[in-house]
This record gives structure tokens, C-alpha cells and sequence, in this order.
């Protein structure tokens, strides 16, 4: 017997449904879930709402019907970047039919710099992060800083203790792109991009969220300078593969010292992820992968929520309101490449000087992102 269908709906929608989740979001999503509901109404009017992925009876207007991924992405590539997901066996993400996906916006920002390496360095140059570009000679997207199609050699996922089990963009640390640029000294950059769009925050880590109330004690009682692995969930936790993260902090130039002043493991929250980046840009380096790795985010402007700085992480911002960047930049170690910003809006502007650009792509990003 089937379930009865929850319907959710905007506000000012029609008929019976459940408005209270709407509600739940804060400004940001709420004005991006009426852009991706208006743009979906605009241009299939016929399709109806979209199931969770974790709720299948229950139904939202911004999520897109099961077995529609080709409408995600922008027409003129969608079909170039289906075959690029399978061709490289990269999961899609669960959550690609929900409209407000980052890996799929990621996707449809940089996706067109993939297909066309020459506009990429044109583009790219216009960004302070990359005034030196020489040239980009590749792009890669859930990148994982090894050669995924041998199943056999899996070297940084063996280094960090991950499950072999995963693959690109699933079950492993994997980067939302990648870019493999020369500069104008010819020296090997790669740049390892995180891409966000409406989150509230860089995400917190699974394994304490989900852990037992004993648990999650003892992760609370972590001093990082006395055997933090000992204590830690993810570390200690065979269902996790036993990681081994702290293995290689200090290494990849986050200072354990500056973190100390924070109660508890300082992972917990929105450094779990980026920590994880900079093990990659870490082990990129050290295996000469290239001369220069770094890692920058990408972020919408009016997402105001993704700066915040939780309270368990207030002591290293000194009392000072800072963002989520600044107070992890904090904690690096001298001469750590710092972790550095730029925003969907400075990406398209520098994409706007530019006369080859597809316009029908550029008219796209405006109707379905606003920007």
C-alpha cells in the first residue's frame, strides 16, 4: 500500500498543503526557493512538484520529478555533463532534482570554462586568485586528488582512511571542482573549489551528529594537543573506516596550538570540511601534484548565514566578529596558503567581459540564479 502524499507549497500557492517548512528558512533560501519554483513554473508548467529524497511521499515545488537530472543543468551542455558524470564514474548527487543543489549550480557556473580551456584563462585571469594565469589546462569537478579509474592504487583515499568503497563525489573526500592552471612563471597550480549556494553553513562533521550521547561526550572533552584520535568518533569508529585525519592536521598546516583555545574538538562544525581540503592541498603538494595547491570558496552574496561563526569557535575570532574564513585562516600556521573567497557574482562579471560567451548560457544564469 502506498503512502499518502504530503504536498508542500509556497505560501501564496493554491489548495491544501504544508507551508510551515517554507516558513523554517531563512531569508536567503526563502527568496532562492521562489527564483528556482518561478523558474521551473516558467519553463515546464506542466511538471509537477518533486520528492525528497529522504521523504518520497512528500513533495516540494522547487524539486524537480524523479528521472528529470538532464533538466538541471543548463540545455546547451546537460547532456555533456551526464555523460562526463558517467563517463568518469562520478555519483550524481542524491539531492541534484532539488533545484537548489550546489553541486548542479557549480556545474552550471563552471562547466562552460571545461568546455572551452581558452575562455577559462580569459575568464579566470579577471579574479585577483588568479591574476597570474598563463593558461588552464584542465577542469575536473568531485575531483579526489587520485586517478579514480585505477581501482587498484588509491592513494590519497588510503592516506586519509576512507572507505575504498566510494567514489567520486560519494563516500569520500571529493573537491566541487578542481582547476589545473600554469602561471606566467610556468609554475603548476591546482585550485580546489568549494562551491556553495544557499547553505547556512560549510556543513558539520556526520559522524559526531549522528553519534550517541556518549559519544558525542567525548568528542566534547578533546584537548588537540593530548591524542585528540583517541577520543574522536570518525577516528575511532569502524563503521568510519578508523580516518586519519589527525594523522596529518599539523602536516597540512593548521596549527593544533591556535585551535587548543576551543573547547572540544573544533571540527565538529563548519572546519570538518574544510579541514578535509586542506589534507587534499596538503598531500597535492607534498606528492608534487603540482608546484602550488589552494582552496578557495565560492559563495553567493546575499547568503549571509554561511559567514556565521558558531559559539563553540568564538574564542579564535578574539571576541571580534569575523566570518567563517577569516576565524579559520586564523588558525593556520605561518605560510599555510590561506583559504580565500570569491563570490557567483565577481565570477559572472569577469565572465561578462568577454564577447565569445554563449549569450543563451548567460541569459540562463540570469533567469535561474540572478546573477
Amino acid at each position: 500500500m502506498c503512502a499518502t502524499q504530503i504536498r508542500h507549497k509556497l505560501p501564496d500557492d493554491p489548495g491544501p498543503g504544508d507551508i510551515s517548512w517554507f516558513k523554517g528558512q531563512n531569508a536567503f533560501e526563502q527568496t532562492e526557493i521562489k527564483r528556482q519554483v518561478a523558474f521551473k513554473r516558467t519553463n515546464w508548467p506542466d511538471l509537477p512538484n518533486g520528492p525528497f529524497v529522504k521523504l518520497p511521499n512528500h513533495t516540494y515545488p522547487h524539486i524537480l520529478p524523479t528521472n528529470n537530472e538532464a533538466l538541471a543543468f543548463f540545455p546547451g551542455f546537460s547532456s555533456d555533463v551526464l555523460t562526463y558524470m558517467a563517463e568518469n564514474d562520478i555519483a550524481i548527487h542524491s539531492e541534484a532534482l532539488n533545484l537548489k543543489s550546489s553541486q548542479v549550480a557549480c556545474l552550471n557556473f563552471l562547466f562552460p570554462l571545461r568546455l572551452n580551456l581558452s575562455l577559462a584563462s580569459k575568464v579566470l585571469r579577471y579574479l585577483d586568485v588568479f591574476q597570474n594565469i598563463k593558461s588552464v589546462e584542465n577542469i575536473e569537478f568531485e575531483y579526489t586528488g587520485q586517478d579514480e579509474t585505477n581501482r587498484t592504487n588509491q592513494p590519497f583515499t588510503e592516506w586519509l582512511g576512507e572507505p575504498k568503497s566510494g567514489k567520486r563525489g560519494q563516500n569520500r573526500t571529493s573537491i566541487d571542482a578542481a582547476i589545473f592552471w600554469t602561471d606566467k612563471q610556468n609554475a603548476s597550480h591546482i585550485t580546489l573549489i568549494e562551491w556553495k549556494y544557499t547553505e547556512r553553513n560549510f556543513g558539520v562533521c556526520s559522524a559526531f551528529e549522528k553519534a550517541s550521547p556518549e559519544k558525542k561526550a567525548s568528542c566534547q572533552t578533546i584537548n588537540v594537543l593530548d591524542d585528540p584520535a583517541s577520543l574522536c568518533v570518525v577516528a575511532g569508529d569502524g563503521r568510519n573506516c578508523g580516518r586519519h585525519y589527525w594523522d596529518h592536521i599539523s602536516a597540512a598546516g593548521i596549527s593544533l596550538k591556535k585551535l587548543s583555545t576551543v573547547v572540544g574538538c573544533p571540527f565538529q562544525g563548519p572546519f570538518y570540511q574544510v579541514m578535509r581540503q586542506f589534507l587534499m592541498a596538503h598531500f597535492l603538494r607534498k606528492n608534487d601534484v603540482a608546484d602550488e595547491v589552494d582552496v578557495i570558496v565560492v559563495e553567493f552574496e546575499g547568503n549571509e548565514s554561511l559567514r556565521k561563526v558558531p559559539p563553540q569557535l568564538n574564542s579564535l575570532g578574539m571576541g571580534i566578529p569575523k566570518t567563517v574564513v577569516e576565524v579559520w585562516n586564523s588558525a593556520l600556521a605561518d605560510r599555510t596558503p590561506p583559504l580565500r573567497v570569491i563570490t557567483a557574482e565577481d565570477l559572472i562579471s569577469a565572465y561578462d567581459f568577454h564577447s565569445e560567451l554563449d549569450l543563451r548560457w548567460r541569459q540562463y544564469i540570469i533567469n535561474r540564479y540572478d546573477v
